[in-house]
């Protein structure tokens, strides 16, 4: 009971509280209009309740700040930032009324008389809500028995897109007169206006008329003609029907009735408008446009792969109603010149390779029916299989083979002659859909490179164009195997840990003799492994520098043999950082026999171009907003990473060293074909059946890979074509052109314990007396070979100058002097 009687009393209170709160009003005389005027007020109240909210008043006073598309800029060839991509639901371009030209005696733009005459005339006159208005409407559609003028005010029609929705509900309008008369209390009418222009929709996804315009026109506001003025003013009510795109004569009658508008309210008279609209016509006279064109396409984005990898990246940062609709200003480490050599680097070598390796696609649909025909009749009765469709039939897929393989060239030729334009217009959107002919199964590849000091990003490219059906960001996605590429690695971690544990009968050096033969090991498993050289032929004992050269798989196995793999794995794991991820506990590593990234692997090599020192790639280095306050800043945490030494300076020098006589004289001579001259050093990588293409190399300013294969990995890209062929001269190419400005510098390693000894080019050990071939050899301090070469006799050597540095290691051939006998048939004692 007590629980019915708490509301009751609570009530009772309420009105015993209102009663002596009106008594004294309604003492006295004219009680009856007392209590009249007390009811509407109470009824205005209620009105007021509904229609109105507190939050009301802190809304308004920001309804001037504009959803505006985040910019992505990057670094141009002055070091001066400039816009390459933005992030926007909708197109829109914020436009303030102050830039505006003015004209006529009113002062007012072209488009604001358009605006004016065709949705509030009275506008610099009323406060919000224009009653004349209504009344006017009001009678209008009484007339004519339908909808066929609105009231809605300019003010009214900004708090609709400011602050409502488009439901059409007694509500909803009572909400935004209230509104209105909110904004023409907090803002002047030039200030409403501006908000009107910049955040009306225009079709097409453009918020604003400055979109519009250079979605419709390709022009800003201050270029517009009348005639266009008109246009964006006929697509406030009903952007897409009256769309110019998609119903270019309902457009043409629309854009008629504004410049009878602009006649009757005086801000035209009927000979100009009649010039006006008379030199518009020739804007549908010459419009040849998709009408499901979108201002979207129109997005400022002129590297797409890096833009959508540092989208991906920034969506752990920012909500997605921030990234495109904040403003913001995302300061990459982009080099506009870097990602623009890249690209055309990339997409000429694939469109040459795809020609090249000239992989059919699968076309022989026919063979199913052929071959498997009956078979598959009496699985499918068992398995309840579907039968196979195709989406054109036989004929027509026999007719376009036939047209594209055989005919469309010699037929192009023939109406040159011909001279039909229509044919010409067909062959040309046929041509134009066609990057790569549609019966060669693309190459993919990409490019990645990055300073090794700094871990900036220079550029990225994810694959042949970016598109729909292509998005894939390959530096960053496709694990691929790296096959010879991966050497370096092996070969600098084992370098690296005889330097800190030397042993004399087992040091390692890059003078060290190892057989070049084949070799074969049983697995665990039982199986046979044996790896071979990529050429099939075997040179015997051979210096680890040769062996680098010319990429020997023999010798690289029978490195990570001598060594074990215990000693070397904790460096390979430091440098290529994988995350979640394990390097393969078996001697396959040696040819680099699992996964890695184009991004991984580069990253590793960017440490020995950084003194063995850790790197860590970075792509955006801070954010600011609208304001230009910053919001996020990348770069304290970037610059106070602690870079771990995961490979010797020393090893970094003898490794680089190694490398450029590879690009000298090795397998990746192809990567000066483009005319490269400053020091560089890189490696070349080919995977069983030639089905990936590699080459990963760096200067002291720049580190980059290049890979190129098939997305299904197990398409070889035909005989002969390893990553010295494919790769190298694409790589060659991109870092002449990308550095070509930019000044030639020497790898730096500092002061580092390594000496330069001469040895025998043959055996690899210090020359004795007889030994006619020597060169300059790098050893880090402790793993100077002590023996003394025994293997030669007869040979005398004169003295050559050595080099310490990088870039300058240079074989050099002895002059032989031969003992002189009396006759042919003497010195036989000699011959061993």
């Amino acid at each position: 009971m007590k629980q019915n009687e708490s509301p009751d009393l609570f009530s009772r209170l309420v009105v015993i509280k209102f009663r002596d709160l009106i008594s004294p009003f309604l003492q006295g005389e004219h009680v009856f209009l007392k209590l009249s005027l007390l009811a509407m007020a109470l009824a205005g109240l209620n009105v007021f309740l509904i229609i109105a909210s507190v939050t009301d008043f802190y809304r308004v006073p920001s309804a001037n700040q504009y959803e505006r598309p985040s910019i992505l800029l990057g670094l141009n060839t002055k070091n001066e930032y400039e816009p390459i991509a933005e992030f926007y639901k909708f197109s829109r371009v914020v436009v303030p009324i102050g830039s505006l030209k003015v004209e006529g005696a009113e002062k007012h733009n072209k488009l604001i008389q358009c605006f004016l005459s065709t949705e509030d005339n009275n506008f610099y006159s009323h406060f919000g809500v224009d009653l004349r208005g209504i009344f006017r409407a009001f009678a209008v559609n009484i007339i004519a028995g339908k909808i066929k003028e609105g009231a809605s005010t300019i003010t009214q029609q900004v708090a609709r897109l400011k602050f409502l929705s488009t439901e059409r509900s007694f509500l909803r309008k009572a909400r935004e007169a209230w509104l209105a008369i909110l904004l023409e209390m907090s803002y002047d009418k030039d200030s409403i206006m501006e908000m009107y222009m910049n955040e009306i929709p225009l079709g097409h996804g453009t918020l604003g008329a400055g979109a519009a315009a250079r979605f419709y026109f390709r022009k800003d506001l201050n270029s517009l003609s009348w005639g266009e003025a008109a246009l964006l003013a006929s697509l406030t009510t009903r952007p897409k029907e009256f769309s110019p795109l998609v119903n270019p004569i309902v457009s043409n009658n629309k854009v008629r009735v504004v410049f009878m508008k602009l006649i009757e309210t005086g801000r035209m008279d009927v000979a100009q408008a009649e010039e006006e609209y008379s030199k518009f016509s020739e804007y549908y006279a010459t419009l040849n446009r998709s009408p499901n064109d979108s201002a979207f396409s129109d997005r400022l984005n002129r590297f797409p792969y890096f833009t959508e990898y540092v989208r991906k990246n920034l969506s752990k940062y920012f909500n997605v109603n921030r990234l495109y609709s904040g403003g913001l200003k995302i300061y990459s480490t982009l080099n506009i010149r870097h990602q623009e050599e890249a690209e055309k680097a990339l997409y000429a070598g694939l469109q040459h390779q795809t020609e090249a390796s000239n992989q059919r696609s699968f076309r022989n649909l026919d063979i199913f029916d052929k071959e498997y025909g009956s078979a598959f009749e009496m699985i499918s009765l068992f398995h309840d299989i579907a039968d196979f469709k195709y989406k054109i039939s036989r004929v027509e897929r026999t007719f376009r083979n036939t047209y594209q393989e055989e005919m469309r060239d010699n037929l192009s030729a023939l109406n040159l002659l011909t001279g039909s334009e229509n044919v010409a217009e067909v062959m040309e959107e046929n041509f134009s859909k066609q990057d790569t002919q549609d019966h060669l199964l693309p190459v993919e590849g990409g490019i990645v490179s990055m300073r090794p000091e700094t871990g900036y990003i220079t550029a990225i490219v994810g694959g042949s164009g970016f598109r729909s059906d292509n998005q894939q960001i390959r530096p960053f996605q496709a694990n691929r195997q790296p096959g010879s590429a991966f050497k370096p690695l092996v070969y600098s971690a084992t370098i690296d840990y005889y330097a800190k544990n030397p042993d004399p009968k087992k040091n390692v050096t890059a003078s060290t003799l190892f057989l070049d033969s084949p070799v074969q090991y049983l697995m665990e498993d039982g199986d046979e492994w044996t790896p071979e050289n990529y050429s099939e032929e075997y040179s015997g004992f051979i210096r680890l520098r040769q062996a680098l050269e010319n990429s020997k798989n023999s010798v690289a196995v029978r490195v990570v043999e001598h060594v074990g793999l215990s000693k070397i794995m904790p460096t390979l794991k430091s440098m290529l950082q994988l995350e979640g991820r394990d390097i393969p506990y078996n001697y396959s590593v040696a040819l680099g026999a699992f996964e890695v990234t184009p991004y991984e692997l580069t990253r590793a090599y960017a440490a020995f171009a950084s003194k063995g020192r850790e790197v860590f790639p970075v792509s955006v280095l801070y954010i600011t907003d609208d304001e230009g306050k910053v919001v996020k800043d990348f770069r304290p945490e970037h610059s106070t990473k602690e870079r771990k030494q995961v490979i010797s300076p020393e090893a970094s020098f003898i490794i680089t060293s190694m490398m450029e006589d590879v690009i000298k004289k090795g397998t990746g001579k192809s990567a000066l074909a483009y005319g490269l001259s400053r020091p560089v050093a890189g490696k070349t990588g080919t995977t069983n059946n030639f089905r990936d293409a590699w080459f990963v190399g760096y200067t002291a300013e720049l580190v980059s890979s290049v890979w190129l294969g098939y997305d299904t990995g197990t398409i070889s890209l035909g005989k002969g074509m390893s990553g010295g062929v494919v790769a190298a001269p694409i790589w060659g190419r991109f870092m002449q052109n990308a550095l070509r400005s930019e000044s030639v510098k020497k790898f730096n390693f500092g002061e580092i314990d390594v000496v330069s000894r001469r040895v025998c080019s043959i055996s690899g050990k210090l020359p004795g007396p007889q030994c006619g071939k020597v060169y300059d050899e790098y050893f880090i301090k402790g793993t100077v070979p002590e023996e003394i070469c025994q293997d030669h006799r007869g040979f005398t050597v004169e003295p050559v100058e050595s080099s310490a540095n990088p870039g300058s290691t240079r074989s050099v051939q002895g002059k032989v002097r031969k003992k002189k006998y009396r006759n042919l048939f003497q010195g036989d004692d000699k011959i061993e």
